[in-house]
């Protein structure tokens, strides 16, 4: 009845995780990827990743060949460059290629089925269910269909299988162009030494370079660094290869060469309400659980995985047909229970930046009114951060009332955006009336906080 127990759409990290971690309980796996196999892990990313992750979800950390440097802080620089915030914490910029080589090898060694240079038209859909995917053979043009108890969407933003889903499914299946960061990045070789510490990965947030996002520059070694930049695409916005450009004359970046460069969409928003239905799991970018303040979306793929698949090893093997969305929903309850409920409240803290200026960026950091320890533990620990909004609201109260006022707003639906996470429905039944909250939640944060970063920073000039 079926060919695999699993198939995974996408061999990126969060997919190859999976694929890894059902392995070992000695799933019958299908791992799909578009990619030549000596390809798969070759992808524009700005390549940093917390060691948090690996001892969190005890996976060996990167090494050899896939470091490319270890980090010790993160350094985010004001618009007038004038300030800075220091956020301590061990880190990695890696070879991605490397890196998800590696993974991939681990995984086939656990008996892994890979199909590779094979692209996924979209999931084959029987008695409102998910039963398996659609495929065509990049090389040969056949296509065929490959059944499965469980198919995973890990396929990114171009979410191959969530976005054929029929109607009847209330996954969202789009996700709205204003929650999306269009990024372009280049890895370069420099001509001259660095302005910077090779330990450290640099933040800039200015809507000069950077309208709605920021400028990065993730050492990579002494000489070679990942440089890029991520915008909001609002209408008249500049491009992000030319703001980049302009950024390098501006902090006289010499370039000896480019040895990669290329750029994408990364889903900035909180996760979608619906992440599993009848035979289907969405995860990673597919299912937007990438950090909605800077893009990064690697770990919290990881995360998911391993989620995943402790709900998938309990339940499949009980299993002659597909599991349902009832066998699968513990996944949602535990990820948007933990994880899904940092991003979301991250998502208010995105609007409320995107609406700043530059000049209310530095009165901010320049007055202190948050440390780097401080802006981390709104990321990290959203359950213990009362007394830092008290001390931010405290301290802006000096002549910058239009800032308080919204600073007031964002720490209110900030905490209800991460209890409302934290009473995700225990049964599917009650998701709508759940979702319809969420959106009236996101509606107020865009009325209330949100400004078009474009019209205040280049439109009235």
């Amino acid at each position: 009845m079926f060919d695999y127990d699993v198939i995974i759409a996408g061999a990126g990290i969060g997919g190859k995780t999976l694929a890894y971690k059902l392995a070992r309980e000695g799933i019958d796996i299908l791992l799909i990827d578009m990619k030549p196999q000596e390809k798969i892990g070759l992808k524009v990313c700005g390549d940093g990743i917390s060691a948090s992750y690996f001892e969190k979800l005890n996976i060996p950390k990167p090494h050899g060949r896939e470091l490319a440097s270890i980090i010790n802080a993160s350094e985010v620089l004001s618009p007038d460059k004038q300030s800075t915030l220091i956020i301590e914490g061990l880190g990695y910029t890696i070879d991605r290629l490397e890196f998800e080589q590696r993974l991939l090898k681990d995984a086939l060694a656990k008996g892994v089925h890979l199909l590779d240079n094979t692209h996924v038209l979209g999931p084959i859909i029987e008695e409102n269910a998910v039963k398996g995917a659609m495929v065509k053979d990049n090389k040969t043009s056949e296509i065929k269909k490959i059944r499965a108890k469980i198919t995973i969407d890990a396929t990114g933003q171009t979410a191959a299988i969530r976005n054929r889903l029929p109607n009847n499914f209330l996954i969202e299946k789009s996700i709205d162009r204003f929650d999306i960061a269009a990024a372009y990045r280049e890895i370069i070789a420099l001509r001259d030494e660095p302005m910077w510490e090779t330990d450290k990965i640099y933040i800039y947030l200015s809507h000069k370079y950077a309208p709605g996002g920021y400028t990065w520059i993730f050492p990579k070694g002494k000489m070679i660094a990942n440089i890029g930049i991520g915008v909001q695409p609002l209408e008249n916005g500049p491009s992000p290869v030319h703001l980049l450009e302009i950024f390098y004359k501006d902090w006289k970046i010499q370039k000896s060469e480019v040895i990669h460069a290329g750029g994408g969409f990364v889903p900035v928003r909180r996760c979608l309400s619906q992440i599993v239905g009848n035979g289907l799991i969405l995860i990673g970018d597919a299912a937007s659980q990438a950090n909605p303040l800077h893009g990064g979306g690697m770990g919290h793929a990881m995360i998911a995985a391993c989620i995943a698949a402790e709900v998938i090893a309990q339940g499949i093997e009980s299993r002659e047909n597909i599991l349902t969305i009832h066998d699968l929903w513990p996944y949602a309850v535990r990820y948007m229970r933990t994880d899904g409920a940092k991003n979301a409240a991250l998502e208010i803290i995105r609007l409320l930046l995107q609406g700043m200026t530059d000049e209310e960026i530095n009165f901010i950091m320049r007055e202190k009114i948050v440390s780097g320890d401080e802006l981390y533990q709104l990321e990290s620990r959203p359950k213990e951060s009362s007394g830092i909004w008290r001390k931010i609201l405290k301290s802006v109260m000096k002549g910058k009332i239009g800032l308080l006022r919204r600073l007031k707003i964002a720490k209110d639906l900030y905490f209800e955006m991460y209890h409302h996470f934290h009473a995700y429905p225990d049964n599917p039944k009650d998701l709508t009336k759940w979702h319809m909250k969420t959106m009236s939640i996101v509606k107020e944060a865009r009325e209330k906080l949100w400004r078009n970063p474009v019209e205040h920073t280049f439109l009235r000039r």
